[in-house]
This record gives C-alpha cells, structure tokens and sequence, in this order.
C-alpha cells in the first residue's frame, strides 16, 4: 500500500530571497548545464531585482530538509513589458510496505545565467533508521543531455538532517552525440547541506561546487572552461515568545572562459569572473493583531566579462539595499490581505546588453507597493492562491502583476 510522505512545504519550498537563491542550492544540487555559456537571454534594468523581491514568498521561515516535502510552488509574474519571471518547484515521493521510495522532482526557475528547466526522476532504498540512499536522472529524449545524481540524506533523532550529493551532469555526452563537439573535462556537482536546532535556535546550511568543466565546440572553434562554487548559511531565533529574528547570507563565485582552437579565431578568447552576495534579514512579531514584519535585504554583483568591459572594469555591476514592511490583515476564514511596501536604493552599471546597444548606468531611490491578496484554499494542508498586482512608487507606473500558487500533496 503507497502512503505519502510527511509533508513540511509551509516553510521550504517557499522563495526568501530573490531570484539568485533558488540558483544558488537551498534547494538541492545545481549543476553545471551546457547553456550556461550561452549567457543570459536577457537584460537587467535597474528595477529587476527589485521586481524579482517583490514576487517571492515571505515570510521568511528558517530552511528546513527538502528532500521529504512533497507539493507544488509557484510564482510568475510579469518583470517587464517582454519579460515574465517564473519560478516553480514541484516535488512527488511515494514511500511503500518495502523499504524503497519512487519520486519525481520538477523545477523552473532562473539564475544569473539564464532561465532553466530541471526535471528528475528517483528512486531509492529507505531504511527505517532515518536515513536513505537514492539514484535520480534527468531524462532527456536526447541521451547527451542525461544526468545522473547520487543522493544520501539521513535525519538525527534530534530533528538535526544531513543531505549529500553527487552529480554527473551530461553523463553520456560524448559517445551520444551527433556531433564532433567534446567534452575534455565532465562536469561533476559536490553538494552538502545541513541543519539542525540548538538553543531556541535554527541553523542550516549549503555548499555547491561545480568542479572544472571543459569543453570543446569545434563549429565555434572554441575551447570552454567553466567552474563555480556557491554557498549560503540560515539562521533563525526567537528572541522571545512575541518576537523572531532570522538572517539569510550566500554567496557565489564564479570562473568561465573561452580560448580559440585555431589562431583563425583568436578574437573569440574571453574571460568571465562573477562574485554575488547577498544578505536578508528579517524581524516579526507574532502577538500582534496584523503580524508587523520589518526586513532589510541587501545584494552586489560584479561580473567581469572581457567581452563588453576591458581590464578591472566590471560589465554587471550592482550595489543594491532594499527595506520592507509588510503587514498580514484577515478578512475573512479564506481570505486575507497581506500589504508590503518596499524601499531602497540602487546602483547599477550594465555594459553586458543583448538586446540593447546602450549601456544601463543609473542610480536612484526605488519604491514599490504589492496588496497581496491570499485566498486560503485549505486550512488543513496551508495550500493558498496569492493574487499580486503591484504599483512602482518611484514613478506611479504598474509594477507587473504576480501570482503564486502553493499546494501541498
């Protein structure tokens, strides 16, 4: 007989941060995938950030273990006229009378690379100790793009888990391929994460590192080279019965390059070096009426592309520093009204443009306002429907309408 999981999605597969987190790893593993080196498929401006902020999960919660939450979260909205930000989160795990488990994971979602689709299918022996061993692969109708992740996780009788993983991205790329391009150096994903709650106290923690990749693309008649390492910290208190507090922190780190294979196409040798960081917190008081939470978010980028910005200069360059207000007001069993206001300044400088001859440099004060409508569909389960049109404050114009979906299974 199939019986399902605990279920825990009220807390993680909620968004905290923008955009760069779920890239990042507090949701599992994040390889190396060939279209990284094919850039971003569009612009920043200087409100993305802000508008990406804007559309994510809050409250913040603490991060928990992952892997044993089944359900569905997303969240789409309009980021500007031609562009739509998705982030989705989909996960299934069906346990049986024998100790092994099925699942299937589904994530959409984008990082500093690009927009991206991952989707695994698992399965695994789970023992009764608290712990399991499994194998995933993302199946792909072409055999080049398979791969294969080994996962372990193990839960302590304290509540304190333990996740590692291996992963071999494009396992069978080079025998399966139709064409003459290579891999040199397979790309292999390390990652490890971590929590456990001491003192009144919750901590978590990840690390991903994408070992060096190499690759050959003789139609480009370029050599790639491609390494990165990412990694965050959580944690969260009660600082007493009315009042928490809980800081997120992450970073990434990042070396890509291109050489030429011939001394024909030398022009097309360049280097990529990216460093982000970023830094949440967030206060809430429980015992009042509407729930007041105050947070601060602050973020810097620096990506140095010898393509579009010679020597030091960096091509992405933000410095960035938002507050938020946000308020939880009931109107009735199913419905509530959720206002957050957000405020901040931005320092941004873009020479990297893809659809746009002109170079971004701008600094200015932001502002932004989204209602928040929650239609709470079940009071059992925490699934809700959240309606979000927003209003820019810094130049009274719509800020793009967002929706976001959450169910537990």
């Amino acid at each position: 007989m199939i019986t399902r999981t605990r279920t825990f999605l009220t807390a993680s597969f909620l968004l905290m941060t923008p955009m760069v987190q779920a890239a990042l790893g507090w949701h599992g593993p994040e390889p190396f995938r060939l279209d990284r080196l094919d850039g971003r498929q569009f612009d920043y401006n200087k409100e993305s950030f802000l508008q990406r902020l804007s559309f994510t999960e809050q409250p913040l919660q603490g991060q928990q273990l992952w892997w044993q939450q089944n359900g569905w979260y997303g969240s789409g909205g309009s980021s500007r006229g031609k562009e739509f930000y998705i982030h989705s989160l989909l996960q299934q795990r069906l346990t049986f009378d024998a100790p092994v488990f099925l699942g299937v994971r589904h994530k959409r979602s984008e990082d500093l690379d690009g927009v991206y689709d991952r989707t695994l299918f698992g399965a695994g022996y789970q023992s009764s100790q608290g712990w399991d061993l499994g194998i995933w692969g993302e199946v792909n109708a072409a055999k080049e793009d398979m791969d294969i992740q080994l996962e372990a996780n193990r839960v302590f009788a304290d509540g304190s888990w333990l996740t590692g993983a291996v992963v071999f991205t494009d396992l069978q790329y080079n025998s399966k391929t139709y064409g003459e391009n290579r891999y040199q150096q397979y790309p292999i994903t390390l990652y490890a994460t971590g929590g456990t709650e001491l003192a009144g106290q919750r901590l978590a923690a990840f690390v991903n590192l994408n070992l060096k990749a190499r690759y050959d693309n003789l139609e480009q008649q370029q050599s790639f080279s491609d390494e990165q390492v990412s990694a965050g910290i959580s944690w969260q208190r009660k600082l007493t019965e009315q009042h928490q507090l809980t800081l997120e922190a992450q970073g990434l780190y990042g070396k890509r390059s291109a050489e030429a294979l011939t001394e024909q196409s030398e022009a097309l040798s360049w280097q990529l070096t990216r460093r982000f960081q970023q830094l949440t917190l967030e206060w809430q008081w429980f015992a009042h009426a509407q729930q007041p939470a105050l947070g601060l978010q602050a973020s810097r980028l620096d990506e140095n592309d010898s393509r579009f910005a010679a020597g030091d200069r960096a091509a992405e360059y933000r410095r960035e520093a938002f507050a938020y207000f946000r308020l939880e007001r009931p109107w009735s069993e199913q419905w509530s009204w959720r206002p957050t206001f957000y405020a901040g300044y931005a320092s941004v400088r873009s020479e990297l443009r893809i659809h746009s001859d002109e170079p971004l440099h701008d600094r200015a004060w932001l502002g932004k306002f989204s209602p928040n409508w929650v239609w709470h569909l079940s009071a059992q389960s925490g699934a809700y429907l959240l309606i979000n049109p927003t209003v820019k404050l810094h130049n009274l114009q719509f800020g793009g309408g967002n929706i976001q979906v959450h169910i537990p299974f």
